[in-house]
């Protein structure tokens, strides 16, 4: 009990100030209506994945702390594909990663995390634009006439409550896998041939916070894991956490969340396969 009590409370210490620091920029710019800059780009449904998930790679952001901002993607787009790129690339990609894979393991780690985490995310967000059409009954944009700290307020608290109480139920499940699940019960998956899809299924669920899967998965490769392996472990436990998944189900679609979650197991084993075969 100590012991789940000891991971509760670091998952919460981990994700609150990134969860507050997102809350507060995306409510700022719901209030100031998201501006053009942010807008005009996703008027174009084309166009839009490209813009997100390039705007996704900039920002130092966790699987955590980037769903306020999918939510508030989510609600100026005409399609999910926009807020789907992002979702991908945002916790995967950001100069800080980037550096860190490169400095644990090499360059051609870190360009493969790069490119392949953009073409997988686009590819992705074009097909569930195709397979999951959004209703027109959505709202595509806010229409806040004045920016007044009281609609500040109103914002903030449904962003923080709204998408809070589902990353706190996520959080708590998680803390449960960690305590359940120890890292010296993973070395038998070095040995199977499954070893990156289990790596996958195995770390998805785990809330690790941005770059903190770096050296863990360098740790893993000194233990015996193949580079692929290790980078599978990387994505799987970076991209997304069940604090995720419970959170964007806010917003977005259960089939759609499914389909996420199928998909970043599936990413993340393909590309530690395709890593070890270059």
């Amino acid at each position: 009990m100590n012991e789940f009590l000891i991971n509760f409370y670091m998952y919460v210490k981990e994700m609150t100030l990134p969860f507050l620091v997102g809350v507060i920029i995306s409510s700022i710019l719901q209030l100031f209506n998201a501006h053009l800059f942010v807008r005009k780009p996703l008027r174009n449904q084309y166009i839009a994945p490209i813009y997100t998930g390039f705007i996704a790679g900039t920002l130092p952001l966790c699987s955590c702390s980037m769903i306020p901002f999918a939510y508030m993607i989510n609600s100026l787009s005409k399609t999910y594909a926009p807020t789907m790129a992002f979702l991908v690339v945002a916790p995967i990609v950001s100069p800080l990663t980037i550096m860190l894979t490169y400095s644990y393991f090499d360059l051609k780690m870190a360009v493969f995390r790069l490119f392949g985490t953009f073409i997988f995310a686009l590819a992705f967000s074009y097909i569930v634009a195709m397979a999951f059409k959004k209703p027109t009954t959505l709202p595509t944009a806010y229409s806040h006439k004045k920016a007044k700290l009281s609609e500040f307020y109103r914002i903030f608290f449904d962003n923080f409550f709204g998408i809070g109480k589902y990353l706190l139920i996520g959080v708590l499940i998680a803390a449960i896998l960690k305590t359940l699940i120890k890292p010296e019960q993973l070395y038998f998956v070095s040995k199977s041939t499954f070893s990156y899809l289990l790596l996958s299924l195995i770390s998805t669920p785990i809330y690790v916070c941005a770059g903190e899967e770096v050296p863990i998965s360098k740790a893993l490769s000194e233990i015996g894991f193949s580079s692929g392996s290790s980078l599978s472990f990387m994505l799987g436990a970076a991209g997304v956490c069940i604090p995720t998944f419970v959170g964007v189900m806010k917003f977005l679609p259960k089939k759609l969340v499914f389909t996420y979650a199928v998909f970043w197991v599936l990413f993340s084993a393909l590309m530690g396969f395709m890593y070890d075969l270059i």
